[in-house]
């Protein structure tokens, strides 16, 4: 698809309709689908991240009904037909637009090279010296004037700016046979006393009026042709066909679709449900009040990937409606998101949590039944299975969760949960990291004892603090690790692992605010208070000085000095 750029997918749709009816098949119906995801009407192709020279697929739609049930075929065929036909008759206005913007730049430059002519031919008329700005003008609006073609758009320089170029053109036009309409009435009232005789005055005038009379109606021509084509190019390709793609279609005909014996039917209502629950407000609380919540659950049930995709899509667009929320959980909605957790399909995965977003924000209850139903064991599955970005999304859920004073401990209350916290933690995104060390602190915060309970971790925020280059990171980090340096029962785990100095390394190298650099100080005291000979440890008493020297915090400047003094003891 050549020519200015679409904005949204029903823009790019109506592009290629145009195409199909230059090939005689422009009442051929497809959808577009992109890296095996149906692109959505009301969408922009900003949202589905499409740029220059990436590949769209056309999915052919069989107008052919395979349900059994009369009543459903016969609805669907119905309501089918309805916007086959708007979509016909809005692309055939399309069509006959462009073609009077064709027939207009034509007859604008016959009616531009009639005025050259003229302009030539009044150089022998009373007042020569118009020729000149005639000319000019002439010439100004052969170089403004669009070449144009329906079939090739307009030519070379002509495709910018032609609105602009045009306006002028009609009010310089307009000017100029107001011009030659006061031209003409001196020309009869005052031209003839200025010339020599009655004879040459008489001559002069008689051939002087017929070609100015003729350039004051070319001139009007022009003027009323170039404002007819302005308004013209204000048009452009989609005006017509896109509100027909997106517009609201009739709840009742999708509902009967939705419960058809035809997967592909049932698909193609999906599709429709997501593309209203998209496009508007009205239409989401519309579709609520005509049961959609528990169409598009039972649709979200499916097996096939498609159906269920749409219909999750359509029920997190849904849901980012506060009054929607609480009816769908009443429902038994949350369940049948966690359920689409577990599909193999990311993209159904996405909108699931996407979904699920939505709903753990500021609303304990949700999170109570996100918990009740095993969703832990689901969001770990996420984590354990999924890409970076659903991870991500999974990881801010937990956050929401650890903000929850009665749930926050379910978090660390089973080890089968730690797996995915490790990797959160050790992950190669900073985000992450982030999200998942900030979950940790929240319930550490408020219940430390929750923490204790799992030393597998100390090996997690060792290896976090000495592999990740955020300050942010590796401060949570060494937070988390103060917690066991402070229980004498812990202590040994953290100074006797492997990784415990070079960790300590990395912290006093990247500790360069006050918050970062007390921290450090405090994991030095802790580790020279509990283990005497560190004290003898050039490598250890070099990271006490390195800090003390650097200090921005009174506190961190106090505690490594007490070490320095213990060593001198």
């Amino acid at each position: 698809v050549s020519g200015q750029k679409p904005h949204t997918v029903a823009q790019l749709k109506a592009k290629i309709y145009h195409i199909l009816y230059e090939m005689g098949r422009s009442t051929h119906q497809f959808r577009l689908r992109f890296k095996n995801q149906y692109l959505k009407d009301v969408s922009t192709i900003a949202d589905y991240g499409i740029q220059d020279s990436h590949v769209i697929k056309m999915i052919p739609l069989s107008k052919k009904s395979y349900t059994s049930d009369p009543l459903q075929a016969s609805a669907s065929s119905l309501n089918s037909r309805l916007s086959e036909d708007s979509l016909q008759v809005m692309l055939q206005k399309e069509v006959n637009t462009l073609k009077l913007r064709e027939r207009l730049c034509v007859d604008m430059q016959v009616c531009v090279w009639i005025l050259f002519v003229f302009g030539v031919i009044t150089y022998v008329t009373a007042y020569w010296w118009a020729a000149f700005y005639k000319c000019a003008f002439a010439i100004m609006a052969l170089y403004i004037t669009p070449k144009y073609t329906r079939l090739s758009g307009f030519y070379l320089r002509m495709a910018e700016r032609n609105d602009i170029r045009i306006l002028a053109l009609s009010i310089i036009s307009g000017l100029l046979c107001l011009s030659n309409i006061l031209t003409l009435y001196f020309l009869h009232e005052k031209a003839c006393p200025y010339l020599t005789s009655p004879f040459q005055c008489n001559r002069t005038v008689n051939f002087s009026v017929p070609v100015y009379l003729i350039e004051t109606f070319v001139f009007g021509g022009v003027a009323v042709f170039a404002a007819i084509l302005w308004r013209n190019f204000t048009f452009n390709i989609g005006n017509y066909i896109e509100p027909v793609l997106v517009e609201e279609k009739d709840i009742k005909y999708i509902f009967i679709s939705a419960k058809s014996s035809s997967t592909k039917e049932r698909r193609t209502a999906a599709l429709d449900l997501a593309n209203m629950a998209a496009s508007s407000d009205d239409n989401k609380y519309a579709l609520v009040t005509a049961g959609g919540l528990q169409v598009l659950i039972d649709l979200a049930l499916e097996e096939d990937v498609g159906i269920r995709g749409y219909a999750i899509e359509a029920l997190s667009e849904l849901l980012t409606i506060k009054a929607i929320q609480n009816q769908f959980v009443d429902i038994g909605g949350v369940y049948t998101l966690l359920l689409a957790l577990r599909t193999e399909d990311e993209h159904v995965v996405k909108e699931s949590i996407l979904a699920l977003c939505q709903l753990v924000q500021d609303n304990d209850d949700v999170m109570q039944k996100i918990i009740g139903e095993n969703g832990m064991d689901d969001l770990c599955h996420v984590v354990n299975n999924c890409s970076l970005e659903l991870i991500r999304l999974v990881a801010g859920i937990f956050l929401d969760v650890s903000f929850s004073e009665t749930l926050r401990t379910e978090l660390l209350r089973h080890k089968k949960y730690l797996p995915s916290f490790k990797k959160m933690i050790l992950i190669y995104d900073s985000g992450v990291q982030q999200l998942a060390l900030q979950t940790l602190e929240m319930v550490t915060i408020n219940e430390s004892h929750m923490l204790l309970l799992h030393p597998e971790l100390i090996d997690s925020f060792l290896k976090a603090i000495i592999t990740s280059s955020d300050l942010h990171v590796k401060t949570l980090a060494s937070k988390l690790l103060l917690y066991f340096l402070e229980v004498d029962e812990m202590v040994k785990d953290v100074l006797e692992h492997p990784s415990f100095m070079d960790a300590l390394v990395s912290m006093v190298h990247f500790a360069s605010d006050n918050v970062s650099q007390a921290i450090t100080a405090r994991i030095l005291s802790h580790a020279a208070a509990n283990n005497r000979d560190l004290l003898a440890d050039r490598e250890f008493v070099d990271l006490v000085r390195t800090v003390q020297v650097h200090a921005v915090d009174q506190e961190a400047w106090m505690l490594t000095d007490k070490i320095l003094l213990m060593k001198q003891q």
